[in-house]
């Protein structure tokens, strides 16, 4: 029934209607790895699918913004156009530039790429992954840790499975201190895992670079900065957080030759971010700042706190999304 109600509720959206109860509203897509064949130990989108939702808005006639784009309908006079649609990417992955891009490319379409300097100036890879890369390269079933903050933990991969267990134990380092996240990583968790640490970045998880996006901008695309090192803000010391998003705006602007004014929030919920980073921001020189809250952007919200919906595997969610059912469902609920 509900699949049903899904395909019927589709069809209508393309006529346009749902456009009509939600005018003035854009939906922002965020990806963060794009895979083609087999998906590795970094999961991801398939290029497939991405191929797919592409070429359906290019059927349907949408307008894919740039960030000036989009900047320009958002401010005071400015008006949103009704298909309008923005794809960003976070981190700065070698796919993001070798797949992804390329898959914009074909369409003509704009794509948005926040990276990690420190990533891409091959000083670290992101903590996250690197939790994922220890786990899975890892041949125990249990293992005690001492987390950042002191406490205990106990990963058991015997029983939830890598998958799992790499979920909890993220989980819980998002929660508390990050100032020495990455150290931590090095001198305890592959450690007890009995992983040795990589000398180098390993494929799965390699960055793009600099090179690469300089030429992601000359294609038309847009590279702006999403911190130096992904930690989240909210728990960093003020000193931190100005480091992690001026100098991550330094190395964007001095490397592209041009100024970096649109920011995202690594993690991006709104407990990973306070007023002070917000107020950091204003302070750099920032126009537009993104969350990971799931929502369309409009025309009166705060544009250092702009929403993102993750895109769907499926092509019904995205219609939805892209059609503004979503929109109306939310209505609906409210």
């Amino acid at each position: 029934m509900k699949n049903t109600v899904v395909r019927i509720a589709n069809v209508v959206g393309e006529t346009g209607c749902f456009r009509l109860f939600s005018p003035q509203t854009v939906p922002v897509f965020m990806v963060h790895r794009v895979y083609s064949g087999k998906a590795s130990a970094a999961a991801g989108i398939p290029l497939e699918t991405l191929r797919s939702h592409l070429n359906y808005l290019a059927r349907h006639r949408y307008k894919v913004l740039t960030m000036d784009e989009l900047l320009g309908m958002l401010e005071e006079g400015g008006r949103i156009h009704s298909k309008a649609v923005v794809f960003t990417i976070d981190d700065g992955f070698a796919d993001h530039f070798e797949l992804a891009a390329r898959v914009f490319d074909e369409f003509g379409f704009a794509l948005n790429c926040f990276v990690i300097t420190g990533f891409l100036d091959s000083k670290l890879w992101p903590w996250d992954d690197q939790i994922t890369h220890a786990v899975n390269q890892s041949t125990l079933q249990q293992a005690d840790l001492r987390l950042p903050s002191g406490a205990r933990f106990s990963l058991d991969m015997g029983r939830d499975g890598a998958t799992k267990a790499v979920r909890r134990l993220r989980d819980t380092l998002k929660s508390g201190p990050q100032e020495n996240l990455y150290q931590w990583i090095q001198s305890e968790l592959f450690p007890n895992l009995k992983v040795e640490y990589p000398a180098r970045v390993p494929p799965d998880f390699a960055p793009m670079s600099w090179d690469n996006a300089r030429s992601l901008r000359q294609s038309g695309h847009g590279v702006f900065p999403h911190t130096r090192s992904h930690r989240i803000l909210s728990t960093l010391s003020p000193d931190e957080k100005r480091s992690e998003i001026d100098e991550s705006r330094r190395r964007v602007e001095e490397e592209l030759g041009a100024p970096a004014r649109v920011f995202a929030y690594p993690t991006g919920r709104e407990i990973d971010y306070d007023q002070q980073d917000v107020e950091q921001l204003k302070e750099c020189g920032f126009k537009m700042a993104f969350t990971t809250v799931p929502d369309y952007v409009q025309k009166g919200q705060n544009l250092l706190e702009l929403p993102r919906f993750s895109v769907p595997a499926s092509s019904a969610d995205f219609r939805q999304i892209v059609n503004r059912f979503e929109a109306l469902k939310s209505r609906l609920r409210a």
